[in-house]
């Protein structure tokens, strides 16, 4: 079993090879991580052939043995089956305090590589980790402070936006022309609605949405029967 106290990037888990440890048979790269965000863990990672093509299997984080440059599992039956759709990449997930505050969407994470543990989120006002934080401003927000998650959104606790640490200046930032979306104006803050469902967009007097629409997008709704396949 490895014993390891590291902290890794997402990002830079992506493309690394899985080998057989006795073997040395390569089975692929890993080509994305899934999470169980109740218990705030990667339960596993799907591997390809190659980064961007080839079909993909699962293998579960428990049958990690070894890890230098290479993922080192035992034997080909580290590979398996899952029904991901119990879980979630993270990535593009929207980040709301539970008082409606918007904080931006996960373009990346942070874990332990021994326990599989996700330590905190870098967010920015759009989740795709190919946009440079060059042009993006990014922060990281701990996990301590995630209240509840759905496959499209996780509800973090109240003042979240103050506990933010900043990664990046991006260049809209540096230009003045751009600013977190937690300090847009009011009209443009999503607030939970009246009805309990997680996603609607209300108004303080209970009316209609706001128009025209503001200049992020609607979160969009969680629904229970959301597919998922693994990439």
């Amino acid at each position: 079993m490895m014993i390891l106290e590291e902290i890794r990037q997402r990002s830079n888990f992506l493309g690394t090879q899985v080998a057989v440890r006795n073997s040395g048979k390569k089975l692929g790269v890993v080509s994305q991580l899934w999470a169980d965000f109740e218990r705030k863990a990667i339960v596993g990672f799907s591997i390809r052939p190659g980064l961007l093509y080839g079909s993909s299997q699962f293998i579960f984080w428990s049958s990690i043995r070894d890890f230098d440059d290479v993922i080192w599992v035992n034997d080909e039956d580290a590979i398996g089956a899952i029904e991901v759709a119990a879980y979630t990449n993270l990535i593009n997930c929207e980040v709301v305090t539970e008082t409606g505050v918007l904080l931006g969407s996960v373009r990346d994470f942070v874990f332990n590589l021994d326990s599989g543990n996700v330590t905190s989120l870098i967010l920015a006002a759009i989740g795709l980790p190919f946009l440079s934080d060059l042009v993006l401003s990014t922060y990281e927000l701990s996990t301590d402070g995630v209240l509840s998650s759905g496959s499209h959104r996780l509800i973090v606790c109240e003042g979240s936006e103050e506990r933010l640490l900043q990664r990046s200046v991006g260049v809209l930032e540096r230009l003045g022309i751009g600013s977190p979306p937690w300090e847009r104006d009011e009209d443009d803050t999503w607030i939970p609605s009246s009805q309990g469902k997680l996603g609607d967009w209300d108004d303080p007097a209970g009316g209609a949405a706001p128009s025209p629409r503001p200049r992020y997008p609607a979160p969009t709704p969680i629904t229970d029967d959301a597919a998922a396949t693994p990439d």
